[in-house]
């Protein structure tokens, strides 16, 4: 056992050197690949391309071929993002690390990019020039007023809160309740829930929020035992700064291109959130005891409502029958559950529900690439991307809600009895057609005809369990049972519970553009010292 432990130590800090600088063993930096901006982690190979090698692809990765094949231009704040020094022209990632041999490239893209592909007219199939350009929101924003005057604005990461991005999608398929909580030698924390809405009641321009209700539709709750600090804390929390909401909506409207404020007009006033709160008396208030905790703000914690969520027998659908029809189909759900109140799918655009982590509205999912890529492929890679904005809590909920509900789908498998009301099912088969089968579609789905509707009947469905429900819960303690009535108890359990905000790992890969200064990492770097002290203290190091 302890030669295992040791050797897991040692390929450990093997790898975690691979991010250190040459020169400076307390640097690290993330490493990324300069092809498709994604992070190179854990035990993958890291590949090198000279700038010779990557000038060999040039029509393949450059922003000309990119406009040529969209038939569109390219934001110049765009171009710039993906600019590389030497590289001028060509779509590619500023975050990746140069070595003395070349660029750092992940092993899919290097396969993609031999000397004998230089001819191809595609490009990578993850490469950023293969419909990935995605950008960010620009830490300084231009555009022209109503006057007609030039207007600059410089836009610091902690403005742009959740309250600001939730009113300032173009489309909202969820209604937002930002509740917080605290009290006496407590932190504040924050609790976001997403719930079902009609969507019918958010068209229309952002000149009429009012009268179409979106105001209806977030939420800031203060609730429980506060300290009269903390409450104010909240309330300041609550309120969007209506000059930054009209400049953000502005430059969306007018400058970045995103075609989800096509149709829409700069707004002349900004709707502050409904702040629900009760009026103070002992029972809710709490006198301060610590001062310096009780005011700290620890973020918030994201939830979606468990309503229509997939299950074992019939996915995301209604029914049994419906899931037989959609597997039949071969119709994948989206975020939008069929019969559901939700935006319709052809409304439904993954850049307009997160315009801050599509802010050019180009980089989507449903985007024709020039080597096509799947939705489950997309999601993926959005959550290996080295852009900060697919690091957020509400970017991964909504992310990891569709991918759920698409690997539910593609697991569903038909089962079907052998017979019906006692006649066997071969001959009921018999004497459908593909026509009978043809007819089937959500739509007239009760008006068939009585055969097919026995064959539905007659189809049971089952999928796999999405991870976080209560359903795949119970098939992991069956399974952890199962191993230990065949292997017996265990006679080591370790846990770990590290602090994000002082992980190192966490710091590396939210800032992969920077170099991350470490202290007192020498002493891990001996694999004797990190075992022993692993040993001795049952714990990991956390690393400042």
């Amino acid at each position: 056992m302890e030669n295992v432990i040791n050797q897991s130590m040692k390929e450990s800090v093997k790898y975690l050197h691979r991010t250190k600088h040459p020169e400076n063993p307390l640097k690290h930096r993330a490493i990324v690949c300069i092809i498709c901006d994604r992070f190179i982690i854990g035990t993958e190979a890291i590949h090198k391309l000279t700038k010779e090698q990557i000038l060999l692809h040039e029509r393949r990765l450059s922003v000309a071929s990119y406009e040529e094949y969209y038939e569109t231009k390219l934001k110049t704040e765009v171009t710039k993002q993906y600019e590389v020094n030497g590289l001028k022209g060509m779509l590619l990632s500023p975050r990746s690390r140069r070595y003395c041999n070349g660029y750092a490239t992940c092993t899919v893209c290097n396969s993609g990019m031999q000397a004998s592909m230089a001819s191809k007219k595609t490009p990578p199939k993850f490469a950023i020039a293969n419909g990935f350009v995605i950008g960010s929101f620009p830490r300084e924003i231009q555009f022209f007023n109503k006057e007609g005057e030039i207007v600059k604005r410089k836009i610091e990461e902690y403005e742009l809160t959740d309250l600001v991005k939730a009113m300032a999608a173009p489309i909202r398929p969820y209604g937002c309740v930002f509740a917080f909580s605290g009290g006496a030698q407590k932190s504040l924390r924050g609790n976001y829930q997403f719930f079902e809405m009609d969507h019918n009641r958010l068209g229309g321009v952002m000149n009429h929020l009012n009268q179409q209700g979106i105001s209806e539709h977030i939420y800031c709750v203060l609730c429980g035992r506060m300290t009269p600090d903390q409450k104010q804390i909240v309330r300041s929390r609550a309120k969007v700064d209506t000059q930054l909401f009209i400049d953000v909506m502005a430059w969306f409207i007018k400058e970045s291109g995103h075609p989800g404020y096509k149709e829409t007009s700069i707004p002349q006033d900004c709707t502050q959130p409904i702040l629900i709160e009760d009026s103070e008396t002992v029972n809710n208030t709490d006198r301060p005891v610590n001062a310096s905790l009780e005011t700290t703000y620890e973020g918030g914690t994201f939830f979606f409502s468990s309503a229509q969520e997939p299950s074992e027998g019939k996915s995301v659908y209604d029914s049994t029958d419906r899931f037989a029809f959609a597997i039949m189909k071969r119709c994948a759900p989206t975020l939008l559950a069929l019969g559901g109140t939700y935006a319709n799918n052809v409304e439904m655009q993954l850049e307009n529900v997160l315009p801050f982590a599509f802010p050019f509205g180009i980089g989507g999912p449903k985007m024709n690439r020039r080597v096509k890529v799947s939705l489950e492929l997309c999601i993926q890679l959005y959550f290996r991307l080295s852009l900060s904005q697919f690091m957020e809590g509400p970017t991964i909920l909504v992310m990891n809600h569709i991918y759920n509900r698409q690997m539910s789908y593609m697991s569903g498998v038909m089962t079907c009895r052998s017979s019906v009301d006692g006649i066997p099912l071969g001959e009921k088969l018999s004497i459908l057609s593909t026509g009978d089968f043809e007819k089937v579609d959500e739509h007239n789905f009760d008006t068939l005809d009585s055969n097919t509707k026995a064959f539905l009947k007659a189809v049971k469905t089952s999928c796999k369990s999405v991870g976080h429900s209560e359903e795949a819960a119970k098939y992991a303690r069956r399974k952890c049972f199962a191993m230990l009535d065949l292997f017996g108890p265990n006679s080591l359990f370790i846990s770990t519970t590290p602090d994000d905000e002082c992980s190192f790992r966490v710091r590396l890969y939210t800032k992969p553009q920077n170099w991350v200064s470490v202290q007192n990492l020498s002493k891990y770097s001996d694999p004797e010292y990190f075992y022993n002290h692993f040993t001795s203290t049952k714990t990991f190091p956390l690393i400042y």
